[in-house]
């Protein structure tokens, strides 16, 4: 187990990590299929892109790799923020699979940072 983290915290990681790439998949998808009606656009990209760092920063969190306090508290913030605008993206662009895949990331954030650590 990495050092710092109980086993709650880092299921609550691979939760935001399994939910942001499903949420890719869903805007990846939404991107090529034409009858979407957000087939092709700049913002499905953006939705695209923002998931996949998402899922990447929960990857490492899950993997205990963020090093400092502040680095580990920035990628926390920015995590959140992420999900929070890609959710909101997500409304704007009538997509609701990708709006559930956010709200169960949101849940994985919280999981993360405020579940009690397992005394295993």
């Amino acid at each position: 187990m990495p050092s710092g983290q109980g086993l709650l915290s880092i299921g609550g990681a691979w939760v935001m990590a399994a939910a942001a790439l499903a949420g890719a998949g869903f805007a990846v998808a939404a991107y090529f299929n034409w009858q979407s009606g957000i087939a092709g656009e700049p913002g499905t990209i953006l939705v695209i892109v923002s998931s996949l760092l998402i899922a990447l920063v929960a990857v490492a969190k899950a993997l205990d790799r963020p090093a400092g306090g502040f680095l580990r508290g920035l990628l926390s913030v920015a995590t959140l923020l992420g999900i929070i605008g890609t959710a909101s993206a997500a409304y704007l662009l009538h997509s609701e699979a990708l709006l559930a895949c956010m709200g169960v990331a949101a849940a994985g954030w919280l999981v993360h940072h405020f579940g009690r650590p397992s005394r295993f």
